[in-house]
């Protein structure tokens, strides 16, 4: 495999999460074109053939530029943590590379999401069993000893992963994050942790009878993504919700069909730009679960 320089592959543009949100009806709307057919990210140009393997690989995100992924995979016999980068977005993920201790370590360690302040947030039963959600930062001196997030946001006994995060109207961050009953054999929720603060169900069509988790969202916060286990096209399937403030709820949730499939879908990751999205399916013939990867074109009009 490669080696990954990990200082080099995390661009300044995450130094800060500021995002400018519009406001006000003279705000011009930003539409997109219908997804491409999703293509197995292996498929991309140039891309490795190592980073879908014989087991379990998905549950990936980003860097704000596109040019880092970070995934788990189960092909040690253990969830590990794995990092590839490309060039552009045009282009395929080289050669993943494990993430060395003490990201990884003899528990298992899933679901990675990359955010600001060179952070790295993670899943990890090395405390709960059941999972709690934790993060890293990567300094001078490598990355630190993970911190667990505590009560605020890890609920005992409840699978908690799949961090996104964005800035609201008011400067606010919010962190939005699935949480599952029994270990993860319940049905999921999608709740919201603002400035650190006690965590709360996330208002709107996000969430259902259904199991709801692993969402995401647009840098904006204005439009989210998430699977979810309600009627589809079978197991869980991806949707998405949009609202037109921070400050309001999300509207009804809609089906993505191009994306979805027979078999199960999840953990729907957009990037910054809203122009690619990548995904874990267990669809024609790769299951337990590869990573996918489908893009749109942007269309600006009022």
């Amino acid at each position: 495999m490669n080696r990954i320089n990990f200082k080099r592959v995390w661009p300044t543009a995450l130094a800060g999460t500021a995002v400018a949100i519009a406001m006000g009806s003279a705000a011009v709307a930003k539409n997109w074109g219908d997804w491409t057919t999703p293509v197995n990210i292996e498929s991309l140009p140039g891309s490795s053939s190592a980073l879908n393997t014989a087991s379990i690989d998905g549950c990936a995100s980003f860097s704000p530029d596109g040019l880092t992924i970070v995934f788990n995979s189960f092909i040690s016999g253990n969830f590990d943590i794995y990092m590839a980068t490309r060039s552009s977005t045009s282009d395929g993920f080289g050669d993943p590379v494990r993430l060395p201790a003490p990201v990884n370590s003899s528990a298992q360690d899933a679901c990675p999401t990359m955010a600001g302040g060179h952070r790295l947030y993670f899943s990890s039963n090395r405390d709960d069993p059941a999972f709690d959600i934790y993060v890293s930062k990567l300094g001078p001196e490598g990355w630190s000893e993970p911190q667990n997030l505590g009560p605020n946001v890890n609920t005992p006994g409840s699978l908690d992963e799949a961090p996104t995060f964005f800035e609201d109207q008011d400067g606010r961050q919010v962190m939005i994050f699935s949480s599952r009953q029994n270990a993860g054999q319940g049905d999921g929720n999608i709740y919201q942790s603002i400035d650190g603060g006690p965590k709360s169900l996330l208002a709107g069509g996000p969430n259902s009878s259904a199991s709801d988790n692993r969402a995401s969202v647009t840098r904006d916060g204005l439009t989210i993504f998430f699977d979810s286990t309600r009627a589809g096209l079978g197991g869980s399937d991806i949707f998405y919700a949009t609202r037109s403030r921070t400050s309001e709820p999300f509207g009804q949730a809609i089906h993505i069909s191009e994306l979805s499939s027979t078999a199960s879908d999840s953990r729907p990751v957009i990037s910054k730009d809203g122009s690619f999205l990548t995904f874990g399916s267990g669809r024609a013939g790769t299951a337990p679960g590869d990573m996918w990867y489908a893009t749109r074109e942007k269309v600006t009009g009022n």
